[in-house]
């Protein structure tokens, strides 16, 4: 990526997703825009104030801007469960799948910086927090 001319007017928005009666289960949130300036516009800001705690923003790159072409949502919202079961329950797991995920788009200076944000949000909320136990497993791309 060199610059802003591989950017596009789009936004991803990264953060925890906020529980309450309808959504129960954590997850790291990741919503990307379908529509330009959204995210700051009153109602829809609103919106994802819903969703989300955001705790980092960026701009799309033009091949994930592709990808909102057509689309009849003004929001793509992709959620990493905790208690997925390739997860276990486990925040360097669940942090390490979302920076795969965006390795294909993201630098690794800014997906870095993208994983601090999350980690230091979620152990504001859970202060008391200790990584599970994984025996005999390694680390894999495939998680």
């Amino acid at each position: 990526m060199n610059g802003k001319s591989s950017l596009s007017h789009l936004k991803v928005f990264y953060g925890w997703a906020k529980q309450g009666k309808v959504r129960k289960r954590e997850s790291i949130s990741v919503i990307y825009e379908n529509e330009a300036g959204v995210g700051s516009h009153s109602r829809m800001g609103k919106t994802l104030t819903k969703l989300q705690e955001t705790v980092y923003e960026r701009w799309q790159t033009v091949g994930e801007a592709a990808d909102a072409t057509g689309s009849n949502r003004v929001f793509t919202e992709y959620c990493i469960f905790l208690d997925d079961p390739k997860i276990n329950g486990s925040l360097d797991v669940a942090l390490h799948l979302n920076s795969m995920s965006d390795r294909n788009n993201v630098s690794e200076k800014v997906r870095k910086e993208i994983e601090a944000k999350l980690r230091a949000a979620f152990f504001a909320k859970h202060p008391d927090y200790k990584e599970p136990t994984r025996q005999l497993e390694l680390f894999d791309d495939d998680i």
